[in-house]
């Protein structure tokens, strides 16, 4: 057998390349967090979804990965459509924001809450990335989406189109599109990092036959779910599927806290994906599920909890009431 000769095959090193990616990094969303999922948070430059029914925190963990980027030096982008945001929970959160004498909330990110259908939105993003190449916007950025299931395309606002048209338009203008933008960040040679963070809502799509299993889908089609490198899950696929603490002072009793299951539904870059993990929200962060833990955040917030729940005593926290029976 002849010796092959490294001239024969030159051209694999004329068309071969070998770019440079950033190593893997993450926003931190809290040690409870990473107790519950075994991952910090959201993955930097790529598509991230916080998938969950209503009131099973995903919010909680937006906010939370905001006031990380912050702490980084990244510039936060909150794209409002959920129209139930809140600037008190986001501060209690640890976002520094404060109120100016207009009355308008003021700190170290951009928020929109201005728009009536998607093309709206990645034209808004697509026009932030632009700044950003330009030189004029020198961070890295994250988009914070809460949230994708609220917000119908151009053509269904006008009232001449429907659930697939939007579902159209996210698979072209975010599936096509702002995904590339997104990932190209992860290229050594580029500057900064860019995320993007979607909150979504789940529905379970029931098999054609009684013999096949449900498969769990995201509101506004598959680009989202497919362009996604990480998919959390808050809660349960059927139903928010969350208990509420209660605590309770002189006979007053009020909800501080909510437990919630959480999980890794699709993972794109260990493989990994706790199944098992459960968490507590409070109003000022995410604790381990434990009694030790809610002991530990009674005693820190105390002074929070005397002026909210008035009258004399010690603070009392009482068992896990659920909202609704939890799917095994």
């Amino acid at each position: 057998m002849g010796t092959i000769k490294k001239k024969e095959y030159s051209y694999i090193e004329k068309y071969s390349t070998k770019t440079k990616y950033k190593e893997d990094n993450y926003y931190y969303c809290g040690d409870a967090f990473a107790n519950a999922v075994g991952l910090p948070g959201p993955l930097m430059c790529s598509i991230n979804m916080f998938l969950g029914h209503s009131n099973t925190a995903k919010t909680n963990a937006l906010i939370l990965s905001a006031v990380d980027a912050i702490k980084k030096g990244h510039l936060p982008v909150f794209i409002i459509t959920e129209k139930k945001w809140n600037w008190e929970h986001a501060v209690q959160l640890g976002l520094q924001a404060t109120k100016n004498e207009d009355g308008a909330w003021e700190g170290s990110f951009i928020y929109n809450d201005g728009f009536d259908y998607v093309e709206q939105i990645t034209d808004f993003i697509n026009e932030i990335l632009d700044e950003q190449e330009k030189g004029n916007i020198p961070q890295s950025l994250l988009f914070l989406w809460d949230s994708v299931g609220t917000i119908p395309c151009k053509m269904t606002f006008d009232g001449k189109g429907g659930k697939q048209h939007t579902a159209s338009v996210l698979s072209d203008k975010i599936g096509m599109g702002l995904h590339s933008r997104i990932t190209n960040s992860k290229k050594d040679s580029y500057p900064y990092t860019n995320t993007l963070v979607v909150v979504n809502q789940p529905w379970v799509e029931l098999p054609d036959n009684p013999f096949g299993q449900p498969t769990i889908k995201a509101k506004g089609g598959n680009a989202l779910w497919t362009a996604a490198t990480l998919v959390f899950l808050f809660g349960n696929q059927k139903n928010s599927g969350v208990s509420f603490i209660p605590a309770t002072k002189s006979g007053r009793k009020i909800i501080f806290a909510t437990r919630t299951k959480i999980s890794v539904l699709k993972n794109h870059i260990t493989g990994l994906a706790f199944q098992d993990g459960k968490i507590i929200a409070t109003p000022h962060n995410f604790i381990n599920d434990t009694k030790e833990a809610l002991e530990q955040y009674k005693k820190e917030y105390s002074q929070y909890w005397n002026g909210i729940l008035s009258g004399t005593g010690e603070i009392v926290l009482g068992e896990a009431e659920e909202s609704i029976e939890m799917d095994e």
